[in-house]
């Protein structure tokens, strides 16, 4: 409503400026003929008056006559009007299915975030069992040769705590170990499997220190944790892979 208010007021100025123009030109006719400048504001006035007076009659045949010809011509072609309408519809139409298509198949480029939480977490835990079960196998293989069943088994038990736990587990009964193993052999096996579960060379002193409490009674916690990758002759040595060599 508001537009066609618009170009109505903006084709009334266009014609008003135009009949201004035109009467313009006509009062200069009247002054180049020799006239004086009232016969040319008076030329001027009648020229504009009757262009406008000829616009408003034209527009008003144009209502009266033109137009319900107009409709008549429409009525008879009923389709004609529809038809545009009815392709940009489809058109519309088309561009949407395409649209919903696409999106049905493609994926969405973010997951939900529990869902990736959750993913990372099951990895994460995944992983570091594989660890535990890494350190353990080559525990088993290290120490089998050098210590009793019990013992072994007892020294697997503190391991998994150690992983477990970021304290130094408590210790109920030490581990005892073979004479063939020395205190060397015991700072790189607290080293190796210290590697593999992150932990720090005071967390690594402390649990080797408690767990073969007898074997290390003298070597202080502080001695241990500057020397767990000392050089010298030795039954096991400094591995960050665990791969148990003959």
């Amino acid at each position: 409503m508001k537009t066609k208010k618009l170009e109505k007021q903006t084709l009334t100025w266009l014609v008003f400026s135009a009949n201004v123009i035109v009467g313009a030109m006509a009062r200069q006719m009247v002054l180049h003929h020799g006239l004086d400048a009232f016969n040319g504001y008076v030329a001027f006035m009648i020229c504009t008056l009757m262009l406008t007076a000829i616009y408003i009659n034209l527009q008003e045949l144009f209502k009266k006559t033109l137009s319900p010809f107009f409709e008549t011509l429409f009525i008879k072609f009923p389709n004609y009007g529809k038809k545009g309408k009815v392709e940009i519809e489809d058109k519309e139409t088309t561009e949407e299915e395409s649209w919903t298509k696409e999106t049905d198949t493609n994926p969405p480029l973010s997951m939900d975030y529990a869902q990736i939480r959750l993913s990372a977490m099951k990895a994460k835990e995944q992983a570091e069992q594989e660890k535990l079960t890494t350190v353990l196998t080559y525990t088993r293989e290290s120490f089998a040769p050098y210590m009793k069943e019990e013992d072994l088994n007892i020294l697997c038990e503190y391991i998994c705590l150690f992983h477990a736990d970021k304290d130094i587990p408590k210790v109920v009964r030490t581990v005892k170990v073979d004479s063939a193993i020395r205190t060397i052999d015991l700072m790189h096996f607290g080293w190796n499997i210290g590697y593999q579960f992150s932990k720090s060379g005071i967390q690594i002193a402390t649990f080797i220190k408690r767990v073969f409490a007898e074997a290390l009674k003298e070597s202080e916690i502080s001695t241990l944790k500057s020397k767990l990758r000392l050089d010298g002759k030795c039954t096991i040595k400094i591995d960050t892979t665990l791969k148990q060599s003959a």
